[in-house]
């Protein structure tokens, strides 16, 4: 009986000792957010190295006319922006670009860039960088505060792009224009319809709730997501994603992007 209880109790020691499987999916209420300043925008960091990402970010910002985001420059990211509602110019130096709801912003690591909300109607937008720029949440890079330094980096002709993104149900950014670190796909959902994803060892995903509800599903359960939710989801992973609305709107972001995006 004895050398029973001993065996026993060394197997149970040695289970305990594995690795727990870590979690793969994660949905981040909206309200999790923290929020952080640039000139006059206040903006959300969602999903963010502080809570275990390494390949991608998302934020979320809302801004009224005349709202500045102050000039910036990401050295090793490279950043989209993704205008939601209302309307911004992409501001490089004295160069402005007006963008509209649906359009986004693609910005090669090195570009110097800021928005500049205009219109009447209430601006939202989302970016992600890849990889994650942490010096942009500390403040260091507000060119706007007084004796700060001006940005340093480039402004080159047609190195930006912009895209429409809300005319398409699919990706709107991947290698084959450019963004070799992620990839960024709109999708429209009704309800009960599905799509699945895979995510690499070592890979992540985000899927941001714009409008409506998803309900995802991997191998170890189901998550809801509400609007203006994230699920941040880190490989390996096989994931359904369904419909739990009419319709729901929803930005996915791939990191590193699949072969096919």
């Amino acid at each position: 009986m004895h050398f029973q209880l001993s065996r026993m109790t060394a197997v149970g020691l040695a289970l305990a000792a594995l690795p727990m499987a870590a979690q793969t999916v994660r949905v981040i209420r909206f309200d999790e957010g923290k929020p952080f300043v640039m000139g006059k925008v206040t903006s959300r960091r969602i999903v963010h190295p502080d809570m275990g990402a390494k390949l991608t970010t998302l934020n979320y910002s809302v801004s009224q006319d005349g709202s500045e985001f102050s000039q910036h420059v990401h050295d090793q990211s490279d950043d989209t922006i993704l205008v939601l509602q209302g309307q911004m110019d992409l501001r490089q130096g004295d160069s402005r670009v007006p963008y509209r709801a649906g359009q986004c912003a693609f910005v090669p690591q090195g570009q110097i860039h800021g928005t500049i909300t205009t219109g009447a109607v209430e601006t939202i937008m989302i970016s992600f960088q890849t990889p994650p720029d942490m010096v942009l949440y500390t403040g260091a890079r507000d060119s706007s505060k007084a004796g700060a330094a001006p940005p340093k980096g480039q402004i080159t002709p047609g190195a930006v792009q912009k895209i429409e993104f809300a005319s398409q149900n699919g990706f709107f950014t991947g290698p084959a224009m450019g963004s070799k670190r992620a990839a960024g796909a709109h999708r429209k959902l009704k309800r009960s319809e599905r799509f699945t994803t895979d995510v690499p060892q070592g890979g992540e995903q985000v899927l941001f709730v714009w409008k409506g509800a998803l309900k995802v599903k991997d191998k170890s359960g189901t998550y809801t997501a509400g609007e203006k939710d994230a699920v941040f989801i880190t490989g390996p992973a096989h994931v359904e994603v369904s419909g739990e609305s009419d319709e729901s709107t929803v930005i996915q972001i791939q990191a590193p992007p699949a072969a096919t995006s």
